[in-house]
């Protein structure tokens, strides 16, 4: 045990004098808390938006109480009265923002069919999805192991070729020991300042302090850990140093950039998505008919949805509201079919990655970190499914006024329903990742180990 703490005294001291290992490790530092920054700004802005939205809300309310003084008619006020669904951040989204800046995080929401309003606003700048979100997952995920090959390419190929690995055996010091005891201190090194790095992100974004705290940093332990065990694994093979950098920035090249470009080049063919584009159409082109189809041919088809509204007066007129809103109900009953369609479809293939992650550890670990923020597809998906429910809660709202023309007056929109949803971190996705984690560390350290005691027999 003293000859160990020697060792590390001597790492200590190699490492303050290496100035670069020095730059790179600040520059880790700075890029992390940028990480940290970025992620907790850009949920801090979210939150701004949203409660702007809760602003514009009630000024539309009053735009329609200036605009409609007395008794209304409910399909004036449906048409032309806006309100938002919008998913709320978790207090972890800051720390790993996942799709939240990609996807809409609120949907602006009138009575007209809902397929076209939710996807009004999916496109986003191709070139932020290529370059993705810079914060703290990020950096963990894929800076923090280039800092760990810099720190251990040459653990034991510096000793060879500097000639001094024979004076170090001539001492009672083992190899084993001597491998170990740089390794123990780079990993302390790195450890200690990902563990900081993760606690000041907690403290910064104010997280909720629940089981995802354990989560998070044992993770966090386990990825530094797989890292370090790849960098044993080729100094076991006991290669010059320039092999050893080769081979280590080939296999961080390998798993967090290529096997991740060609799973998704996999999955895009074994599980298409139909484009939401082609579902707004069809929907578009059976609203647009509606207005060419016979008004009590479009309402017996509505009242096979609503049959409590069967015995509304039958319609005379050229125009009125509750037909208008009827054919746009029958818009988004011709596509669910679709729109089911296009949500299992991004479910199911976001099921197969979780499938396929275990042969990218970075993959595997960017899922983890997103499943406990709560910032992943599966949260996207539920809030599509959430602000459906709301859209059909406001249709249940304004349907009896418009049905049974009932008059709407200012005291109704206190009763209008509002929308708020918040995702749940994915705790099942969490702990399946840290086991395939922890069986790709305990994999890379058997295969590490035999290697070393097979070329130190040799």
């Amino acid at each position: 045990m003293r000859i160990f703490r020697i060792l590390l005294t001597y790492e200590w001291l190699n490492f303050r004098k290496d100035r670069g290992l020095q730059l790179l490790t600040v520059l880790t530092l700075v890029a992390g808390l940028y990480g940290i920054y970025y992620g907790t700004t850009e949920v801090e802005r979210q939150r701004n938006n949203i409660e702007a939205l809760d602003l514009l809300t009630e000024q539309n309310v009053e735009e329609m109480k200036e605009k409609f003084p007395g008794e209304a008619d409910a399909g004036d006020i449906g048409y032309y009265h806006s309100t938002f669904a919008v998913h709320h951040p978790d207090s972890w989204a800051g720390l790993s923002l996942g799709q939240r800046d990609v996807n809409p995080f609120y949907i602006k929401l009138r009575l007209l069919n809902l397929q076209s309003q939710l996807y009004d606003t999916e496109n986003v700048n191709p070139l932020k999805v290529l370059a993705g979100n810079f914060d703290l997952a990020f950096v963990l995920v894929y800076l923090f192991p280039l800092l760990i090959i810099a720190l251990s390419f040459n653990i034991l190929s510096v000793e060879k070729e500097q000639g001094t690995l024979p004076l170090l055996l001539s001492q009672p010091v083992s190899l084993p020991l001597m491998v170990g005891a740089k390794l123990s201190f780079r990993l302390l090194l790195v450890l200690g300042l990902a563990l900081l790095l993760s606690v000041v992100a907690m403290v910064w974004a104010r997280v909720s302090p629940d089981a995802r705290v354990t989560l998070w940093l044992a993770v966090v332990v386990l990825y530094c850990l797989f890292w370090f065990g790849v960098a044993f694994l080729v100094a076991a093979l006991q290669k010059n140093s320039a092999f050893n950098a080769i081979s280590l920035l080939g296999i961080w090249l390998l798993l967090a950039i290529v096997i991740p470009a060609l799973l998704n080049v996999y999955v895009s063919v074994k599980q298409p998505v139909p484009q939401a584009l082609a579902l707004t159409i069809k929907q578009r082109e059976v609203v647009h008919g509606g207005w060419d189809k016979p008004k009590q041919e479009t309402l017996q088809q509505f009242f096979a949805r609503y049959p409590q509204y069967t015995d509304t007066t039958e319609i005379k007129e050229r125009f009125v509201w509750r037909w208008y809103y009827a054919f746009h109900q029958l818009g988004d009953m011709a596509v669910e079919d679709l729109a089911s369609d296009y949500l299992h479809s991004l479910q199911a293939r976001y099921d197969m990655v979780q499938q396929l992650n275990v042969l990218s550890v970075p993959v595997n670990v960017q899922g983890i970190f997103n499943a406990v923020a709560a910032s992943d597809l599966p949260a996207h998906l539920g809030f599509l499914q959430s602000a459906t429910d709301y859209h059909t809660s406001l249709r249940e709202f304004y349907y009896p006024f418009l049905f049974n023309q009932v008059p709407f007056t200012h005291a109704d929109f206190a009763v209008e329903p509002r929308h708020s949803f918040t995702a749940s971190p994915d705790y099942g996705v969490g702990l399946n990742g840290i086991f395939k984690l922890g069986i790709s560390v305990l994999l890379v350290y058997v295969v590490g180990l035999l290697l070393f005691r097979a070329r130190s027999a040799t």
